[in-house]
């Protein structure tokens, strides 16, 4: 679900200017944050990267199987990642509702980057706790 949700996204001709504009009225009333041409490239940043986040995580923890984390199972996960990321810009080229960013893939990686980071991080604390013991 998570991914068929994720290929809408990054796909879809999606009305993302009204969406955002909500977003800066919101920061805007609440927080005393406008709209700058600044901000609206972070947000994309954050969200690009927020989006894989998940994906870096469930994909790590598929690759490794169960097995401990370790360099092997992040750099394959990260790369495999990665090609997706370009595929999904490289094909948003052709699509004229979309456009392609190299800063995308970097956020993208970024964020999947968190996600393999965070499952080897649990996969470590739970090795620990088990070889403690009761």
């Amino acid at each position: 679900m998570y991914l068929f949700g994720l290929g809408i996204l990054l796909m879809a001709p999606l009305g993302i200017v009204r969406y955002h504009s909500l977003f800066w009225q919101f920061t805007g009333r609440r927080l005393g944050l406008g709209w700058t041409a600044g901000r609206e490239r972070a947000l994309d940043a954050a969200v690009n990267a927020a989006l894989f986040v998940p994906l870096g995580f469930l994909g790590h923890r598929w690759w490794r199987a169960g097995s401990p984390p370790s360099w092997a199972t992040a750099s394959a996960t990260l790369t495999i990642i990665c090609l997706v990321a370009a595929s999904v810009e490289l094909a948003q080229i052709f699509l004229p509702w979309r456009s392609a960013s190299v800063v995308d893939v970097f956020c993208d990686a970024i964020g999947a980057t968190a996600g393999a980071g965070l499952d080897a991080l649990f996969a470590q604390l739970a090795l620990r706790s088990r070889h403690r013991g009761p």
